[in-house]
Order: structure tokens, then sequence, then C-alpha cells
């Protein structure tokens, strides 16, 4: 359990501060060949979109472990505490559902798109839509963990 956890902390919280970094050095980078250079790296806004989309993708599922992903306890921690544990459970269980709905969605997608490429790039267009699953598969995972975490301090 702790090789997993290492795992989805270094996918879900180191990966996306160094893809962060990445998207800032190459849009840093483009505005400065812009304005001094008078030229745009052509593949720069492609990588920025793909940056982007993966660091938030990826962070997600950092979020979901440490039970930030949904901004509800503002309204749990008002509940008496078995009403909470049941609004929790709920809350997990659509975020699941959500979750799975979404890598489906990202997966028809896949098939839809799998013959178009970035411009400049050259890479396959797909590849965001299996990024999207593969975090929404992390969040899912991660969920998982904090349930289980949850009902291991509960049990006497």
């Amino acid at each position: 359990m702790k090789a997993l956890r290492a795992l989805m902390e270094f996918l879900g919280m180191t990966l996306p501060a160094l893809l962060l970094a990445a998207l800032v050095a190459v849009v840093m980078a483009d505005v400065v060949a812009r304005n001094f250079f008078a030229m745009s790296i052509m593949w720069a806004q492609e990588m920025a979109v793909i940056l982007l989309a993966t660091t938030v993708w990826l962070g997600l599922s950092g979020a979901a472990m440490q039970g930030q992903l949904f901004g509800i306890s503002l309204f749990v921690d008002r509940l008496p505490e078995r009403a909470a544990a049941y609004a929790r459970l709920v809350a997990d269980l659509l975020v699941l559902l959500i979750a799975a709905q979404v890598i489906r969605a990202a997966l028809a997608q896949i098939s839809t798109a799998r013959f178009t490429t970035f411009l400049t790039l050259g890479w396959p267009k797909w590849i965001m839509a299996a990024i999207l699953a593969a975090g929404m598969g992390l969040v899912i995972v991660g969920r998982v963990m904090q349930i289980t975490d949850r009902l291991r301090k509960q049990r006497p």
C-alpha cells in the first residue's frame, strides 16, 4: 500500500508540479522569441495546451487522494456525525461514477480521434483523451484509497 501511495503522490502531486514548470518555461520562451526575435516557436501553443491539460488532469488525482477534490467539506462538516458520514459516502460514490463516465467518454473520443494530429507537433490528438482517461483512473484510485483510510479509522 505504501508503494501505491508513493506512486499516486508522484503522479498526482510531483509530476503536475514539474509539468507546470515546463509549461511556464515553454510559454516564457515563446513570449521571449516573439518579443525579442519577432518569431514564434511554432509548436509552443500546442505543447502548452498538452502540458496544461496534463497538469490539471493528473493534479485531480492528487486532490482526490488528499480528500480535496470537492469543496463539500464546508457543508458536510456542519452536519451531525452520522449524517456527515453518509454525505461523504454519497459524495465519494458520485465522484467514482462521474470519473467512470468521463473515462467512458474519453475512450469514445479516442476511437473517433485516432486519425487526427496536432499540426506542428504531429502527435495524435487522442493523446489528450488518453491522458484524461488516465487522470480519471487515478482519481478513482485516489478516492478508493481515501475511502479505505476512512473506513480503517472508523473501525475500533
